[in-house]
């Protein structure tokens, strides 16, 4: 974690990777049973345990859960989660995090390898326009909290975003 960073940017950046990929099927239960306040522990925990010292306010801070279905027809948990409004370069408007179903390929099985089942996106702020208006991004955030740049991405409203990434990773609505 980056103390010189906002809570913001670590909440995005370290918070979600580590919680999400160590364990996406644990994510998913505390999201079901009472989301609000696990994503709200986590923005806190920034805070007062790891000792922050740019505080962001949790403003606008919430998450819907919906799911769809893979080439193959599995399904996949996903997680969106609105953040409050960026305030500096680095900073996420969106995040999605995607658990696939576990696939049992015969290599898999074979050599006892675990592949890879979560993945998550993000909409990060990379500057403003001379109007003002933000300049985003598409990035994928990886289980070692890399941030890697996918491509320029218009900003868009969080359906637009969804429906975006369901394209991109071939996903239909379930």
């Amino acid at each position: 974690m980056d103390q010189n960073r906002s809570q913001h940017y670590n909440y995005t950046h370290e918070t979600i990777p580590y919680v999400f990929h160590k364990n996406g099927d644990e994510f998913f239960k505390y999201l079901e049973k009472d989301g609000l306040k696990f994503i709200k522990f986590w923005w806190k925990h920034l805070e007062e345990n790891l000792g922050t010292k740019i505080l962001s306010s949790a403003e606008g801070l919430t998450y819907q859960l919906r799911y769809a279905k893979d080439k193959s027809g599995m399904p996949v948990s996903i997680a969106l989660i609105t953040l409050p409004k960026p305030q500096t370069i680095g900073e996420v408007f969106y995040v999605i995090c995607l658990k696939y179903s576990a696939k049992k390929t015969f290599l898999a099985r074979f050599f006892l390898l675990r592949l890879p089942t979560t993945r998550i996106q993000a909409l990060q702020l990379e500057g403003t326009d001379d109007l003002g208006n933000p300049i985003t991004g598409l990035y994928e955030l990886t289980p070692r909290a890399r941030n890697i740049r996918i491509r320029n991405q218009d900003f868009c409203s969080l359906d637009e975003f969804y429906t975006i990434v369901l394209s991109d990773l071939h996903l239909e609505r379930a």
